[in-house]
């Protein structure tokens, strides 16, 4: 009588046993891998370096070892450390001036041999694999080797618009003058010209959020764009705002990337509209830098004045919202948007109903469960600043009225 199989752990076409096996020839795998990669692809050069053969192959063995953890509820994402170790490769690689096609093609060599050694320990040690197992294993190395491909073209991608951004001393010369605090408009003159480049009457700083590994910076940048992002901070410093298309140019350029584009000002007090930018990108929730467009600070004045001091915000809160408390968790914000766009849209039911795209009779609705709970003192016209700001606060703040149910969204 055979012993029964052991059953596998969730999402793995083998037991526990049987990656523990595995996992014993993952530094020969990643050897074999490496060099093949090394060798197969023409004109390569990892032999040039010790330590590009060696980020390589460590790289390889963390992503082997990750995707054999027998220990992990396994979903076939790889874990950050190993994401991480891929983007650390294609930076490495744009730094040594290769193409990201080189890159792809070393991984797709050293994928291959990785499988083809994995495959022949596993017959070695008598790990069969059931058709069904089989077909898991080849979906979730697909997926798992896909995230990798991808991250190592996001740090190759990265590094490559750093490289850009410096363009040469005389470009770094510029931005850095024009981004000081104290620039004259004769010596921007001067720095334009040994830069060979036209110095714009008017600029918008845009600071770009560069806190995601795992978002690549904008890609194309047009010619007139000062390229900042190998500052600190990220930025880029974006000529004629306010001209026509111009709006639609800076939203196109920057995609879906999180950036706070700071007020539009003469060349000379670039400073200033940095700085405003690189407030809204500390202060301004999350969710809104994540909305998929760039977020303008001069649309969002009375938000960032509300988040400047987040207790003085909450206290306001507190006594203007305090009613909303006796509501369910479920209600809560959504009375609250309600009532938001009530005071902004004049009191007017329709055209309320129109901007939450809602009917009018349930704006009517839940005002019937608002007037009750805040009694006449709502509609009071001393009391219509105080209520505006309160509602836009509780957008803004991370938690609700103390001592509420209201949902609270950890901090980022």
């Amino acid at each position: 009588m055979t012993a029964p199989e052991s059953p596998p752990l969730p999402g793995r076409p083998l037991d526990e046993h049987a990656v523990r096996c595995l996992r014993e020839s993952v530094p020969h795998i990643a050897a074999s891998a490496a060099d093949a990669a090394r060798t197969r692809i023409p004109g390569y050069g990892w032999a040039r370096r010790t330590a590009d053969r060696d980020l390589l192959r460590g790289a390889i063995a963390l992503a082997l070892s990750g995707f054999l953890d027998p220990s992990a509820d396994w979903s076939g994402e790889p874990r950050p450390a190993v994401l991480e170790a891929f983007r650390d490769l294609g930076e490495a690689e744009a730094a040594e001036g290769r193409a990201p096609d080189d890159l792809q093609a070393a991984l797709t060599v050293a994928t291959g041999v990785a499988a083809e050694h994995l495959t022949r320990q596993a017959l070695r040690r008598g790990l069969a694999l059931t058709p069904r197992h089989g077909g898991t294993a080849v979906q979730k190395g697909l997926a798992y080797t896909d995230r990798l491909r991808r991250a190592a073209a996001a740090g190759h991608l990265s590094a490559t618009a750093r490289g850009a951004a410096q363009g040469g001393p005389e470009q770094r010369r510029l931005i850095d003058l024009i981004l000081s605090s104290h620039c004259e408009i004769r010596a921007l003159r001067e720095a334009a010209a040994r830069a060979s480049r036209p110095l714009p009457r008017t600029v918008a700083v845009i600071a770009v959020d560069g806190r995601r590994r795992d978002a690549a910076p904008p890609r194309f940048l047009p010619e007139d764009v000062l390229n900042g992002l190998h500052l600190k901070v990220p930025c880029l410093v974006f000529p004629d705002p306010e001209g026509p298309g111009r709006r639609a140019a800076l939203e196109a350029m920057l995609g879906d990337h999180p950036a706070v584009v700071g007020p539009a000002v003469a060349v000379t007090r670039a400073a200033l509209s940095l700085r405003l930018a690189r407030r809204g990108l500390d202060l301004l929730p999350p969710a809104m830098l994540a909305a998929g467009t760039p977020v303008h600070v001069s649309e969002h004045i009375p938000a960032l004045l509300l988040v400047q001091n987040h207790d003085l915000a909450r206290r306001l809160v507190d006594r203007k919202l305090a009613p909303l408390r006796r509501l369910r968790p479920a209600q809560q914000d959504r009375l609250a948007k309600t009532l938001l766009a009530y005071f902004e849209c004049g009191f007017n039911a329709s055209t309320t109903a129109a901007r939450l795209h809602t009917h009018p009779q349930t704006v009517r609705n839940r005002l019937r469960l608002l007037e009750p709970l805040f009694g006449p003192e709502l509609y009071a016209p001393a009391s219509a600043l105080d209520y505006l700001m309160a509602l836009h606060a509780w957008q803004l703040l991370t938690d609700r009225p103390e001592g509420g149910a209201g949902k609270r969204p950890p901090n980022t």
